[in-house]
Order: C-alpha cells, then sequence, then structure tokens
C-alpha cells in the first residue's frame, strides 16, 4: 500500500494502428419507419452493406417489419421474440439503444442472441420450466467470435464500425473476465484511433456506449481512461444551492492542503452528478434506456479515473502523506459512490467489491491524520462503511468515531449531515440505519472500551493497524 497510484501510472500496451484503408461503416439511425437494406449477410459471408440503416423494432414488437443482419431460423427467431417481449417488461439500461446498433452487424446480433439465450435459460430455469439450452448461448458466442476472428484477420474489414459494435457487445456478455475486458478494450480503440478517434466513429449512441465502456473497464482495472471524454457527454448540470457546503469547504483547501487542488474538479463534477439524480431519481421516463445516466455519471467517473496516481511518502511525517492518503480515499470511496448510483438506476457494478477492498487498505493507513480535511474524510469513510457489511466495517466506525470528535460531532445523526453537505444520493441511503447505531454505539464508549469493541470484531489485522495509528 505505499505506493497507493502506482497501478494508474502504468502505460497501457501502446496500439498500432493499422495502415489499410478504412472501409465504409455501418450507420444506424433511431428512426422507428426506416427500413434495412435488402442485401443481408449471412453466419459464412459476414457481408454487410455499407449503407445499411437500422430499423427500430420499437413500434409494436412484431418482427415481420425487422431486417435481421443473418439468416433467421425458427429458433433465432424465438429468442429474438423473447428479447423484445422482454424488453416491455424487465427494464434494463441501454437495452433498446442497443438492440438498435446490434441489428446493425451480424457478429453483435449473434451475441445479442446468446445475452438472449441465457436470460431466457436463467429464466426458465429459476420457474423450473425445462425450454432453454445454455447450449444456445454457447453456439451464439461461438459464431459472434468467429464472425469477429474473421474480419479482423481481412485488411479490407478489420477497421469496420460494425466490428466494434460487436466487440462492444462481447463485453457486455462477459464483463467480469477482466484479461478479455483488456483485449476487447484495446481493440476498439486501435479501430477508433484508425479512424482518427472516437469522435470519428458515425453512430453518436456507439460513441457514448464505448465512452461508457471505456470508463467501466477503467474502474475494473483501476486505469485511467483510453478516450478522452466525448462531446456526447458533455452535460452542462446546475446544482443550485446543492453545493454550498461543498463550496464553503474548497475554499478553505489551497491554504489548509495544497496537495488536494487537483481533486477540486472531479469533487464538483462528481456533486453536480449527485445533485442531478437526486432531483430527478424518481422520474422512471428519464432513467429507462440508459442514455441519460451515461451522460449524467459519465464526466464525473471520467474525472475521477483520470486523477493521477501518487505514491505514499515512505514518512509518515511528510506533510504529504495524510493529505494523499486522503486523496485515495476520497477516489476509492467516490468510485464506490458512483457504482451504488449505478446500482439505483438499474446497472451492474462489479468493480466495488475491489474498491472497497482498496478502501480497507487506505482506512488502516498507520499514522494517518484524517484531520486533514476531516470533511471530506468523514464522507469517504461513510461512504465505504454504508456499502460494507456489519461485519467489515469496525474500523471504518473507529475512524469516523474519530473524525467526529475532531468536528465536535456527538452523533452519527450530525455526521451524516456533515457528509450530505460534501454530496449525496438519498436513494442509496437506504438502510444506513443499522450504520448509525453502530456509529452512536461506538461514540457512547471511552477509549479504552472502543479499542476492545475494535479488537473483537475485527481480528489481529485491525488491533496491529490500530496500534501502529496510536503508537502504541
Amino acid at each position: 500500500m505505499k505506493d497507493i497510484g502506482r497501478a494508474r501510472r502504468r502505460t497501457p500496451r501502446p496500439i498500432k494502428r493499422g495502415d489499410v484503408p478504412v472501409a465504409s461503416a455501418a450507420a444506424a439511425t433511431s428512426e422507428p419507419d426506416i427500413r434495412a437494406s435488402q442485401s443481408l449477410p449471412n453466419d459464412v459471408t459476414d457481408e454487410v452493406s455499407g449503407g445499411l440503416v437500422v430499423p427500430s423494432p420499437r413500434a409494436d414488437g412484431s418482427l415481420h417489419s425487422v431486417v435481421f443482419p443473418i439468416e433467421m431460423d425458427r429458433d433465432r427467431l424465438a429468442l429474438s421474440r423473447f428479447m423484445f417481449e422482454e424488453r416491455r417488461i424487465v427494464c434494463r439500461p441501454f437495452h433498446f439503444p442497443w438492440l438498435m446498433m446490434a441489428l446493425s452487424d451480424p457478429a453483435a446480433w449473434h451475441i445479442t442472441l446468446a445475452n438472449a439465450a441465457w436470460h431466457r435459460y436463467r429464466k426458465c430455469k429459476a420457474e423450473e420450466f425445462d425450454f432453454a439450452s445454455d447450449q444456445e448461448v454457447v453456439k451464439h458466442h461461438r459464431l459472434s467470435l468467429q464472425s469477429i476472428a474473421r474480419r479482423l484477420a481481412d485488411p479490407t474489414k478489420r477497421n469496420d464500425e460494425g466490428l466494434v459494435v460487436a466487440i462492444a457487445g462481447l463485453i457486455c456478455h462477459n464483463v467480469e473476465n477482466h484479461d478479455r475486458l483488456k483485449v476487447h478494450i484495446e481493440e476498439i480503440q486501435r479501430i477508433a484511433q484508425s479512424k482518427g478517434g472516437l469522435q470519428s466513429l458515425h453512430n453518436p449512441t456507439l460513441r457514448l456506449m464505448v465512452s461508457w465502456l471505456d470508463l467501466t473497464a477503467a474502474s475494473y482495472l483501476n486505469i485511467s481512461p483510453r478516450f478522452e471524454s466525448p462531446k456526447c457527454l458533455s452535460l452542462e448540470i446546475d446544482p443550485g444551492n446543492d453545493t454550498h457546503c461543498l463550496e464553503q469547504l474548497l475554499a478553505t483547501w489551497d491554504q489548509k492542503c495544497p496537495d488536494l487542488g487537483d481533486i477540486v474538479s472531479a469533487l464538483r463534477v462528481t456533486a453536480a452528478a449527485a445533485s442531478y439524480v437526486n432531483r430527478h431519481i424518481n422520474d422512471p421516463t428519464l432513467w429507462r434506456d440508459g442514455t441519460a445516466a451515461l451522460r449524467v455519471l459519465g464526466p464525473a467517473l471520467h474525472e475521477i479515473l483520470s486523477l493521477e496516481g501518487r505514491p505514499l511518502p515512505s514518512d509518515p511525517g511528510d506533510r504529504s502523506y495524510s493529505a494523499r492518503a486522503a486523496r485515495e480515499a476520497f477516489r476509492r470511496a467516490a468510485l464506490v459512490f458512483i457504482a451504488a448510483v449505478r446500482i439505483r438506476l438499474g446497472f451492474e457494478a462489479h468493480d466495488m467489491a475491489a474498491h472497497l477492498d482498496a478502501f480497507r487498505q487506505i482506512s488502516q493507513l498507520p499514522l494517518v491524520d484524517w484531520a486533514v480535511v476531516p470533511e471530506l474524510n468523514l464522507w469517504a469513510h461513510v461512504v465505504a462503511a454504508a456499502r460494507e457489511k456489519p461485519e467489515d466495517r469496525a474500523w471504518h466506525v473507529f475512524t469516523i468515531v474519530s473524525i467526529m470528535q475532531i468536528l465536535g460531532l456527538e452523533t452519527a445523526d450530525r455526521a451524516f449531515e456533515v457528509a450530505r453537505g460534501v454530496m449525496w444520493v438519498d436513494a442509496i441511503s437506504e438502510g444506513d440505519c443499522g450504520l448509525r447505531r453502530e456509529i452512536d454505539h461506538f461514540a457512547s464508549g471511552s477509549l479504552p472500551r472502543r479499542i476492545q469493541d475494535l479488537q473483537a470484531v475485527s481480528g489481529d489485522v485491525y488491533s496491529a493497524s490500530l496500534g501502529s495509528s496510536l503508537g502504541i
């Protein structure tokens, strides 16, 4: 933990640009009545019309007007019907925009069918209904990979925009495999670079999705984003008076803690996003297709993940020691905070566990003076503790109570008021009552009793860190 920023300072493996001509890309549109080209590919040729326009399956769920990018048999039509009908019942972020793009590419449609087969398999298994087979998942996944591999090996097709759609689908299908995730993102980066960058992709929805996948991959892998924040993520948010307390805190930082100057922008953007979510969380139509969530949370994620890693000084007496610990605590807590919001809006957040684990290690660093910007450190520990199981947050509670004493706060309710002043989303604070009780119980005891309580629930690891922190 000495070099808490080392992973983020690694230079990503360089990607060679292709020297081949750029093939014409498949353009997608959201116009509901536009029909696709009738020159359709099959599973073997992977031929896609350069002027392909995507039909909309939005209207009535009927498949007769949809022109698919592959040959469709009875089983494939059944899977497609399940997928379109499920969309009307189950709200999954980015579901409809993805269907629009997937219909433009053979490999993308195969991975979409694989995903549909997986959801149908899980549904049937849960209902103990013997209908779907997970072999359908494997089959369509294999066909998608074969199509992608053939085109990547073809100099005339390896930079097609349709490949970006297909590879994005692979990422969504198996996002928890970090090794594959890294390879897929690198390939998308190569194709985008061959076209002149992310902004050169013709489909604005695809640009938005690639940017989001880049951000989630960076969060999973704890690295900086590969792409600059695109214009489609430029969303001006006026938080009004919601960030008044935060601005008052920031006004004192230059004098107190110059090492934290570079996180000010990330704090403001994240607080603005939190304000927007708080005001509009109960508008289901706003969040239904997922694009609003990407535009609101994307800039904050990009700012946080772009923070340069900084090593922790080896000497705890160094004036930067506690400031850099606080800086990394904020970064990890902010990623946990956004992950919790993503879950509330219907997204998955497999990266949260890694950030919680990292925060645990930061919180236990010996001899950190959390009195440096105590309000920010209190917010970070409250956010992380709220996402932990009770048995895993004893050290968080101990630190929260210690910061409360510094700030002259006597109750958990007052501590939460201070945390809310930094940034907050009410919809993710459900279930905080247990944490508040733990804080109040811990705060009511003497220091020796607190140490005994901490040792009783936390074991030797916490006790050793506690001894170092207290100099005993």
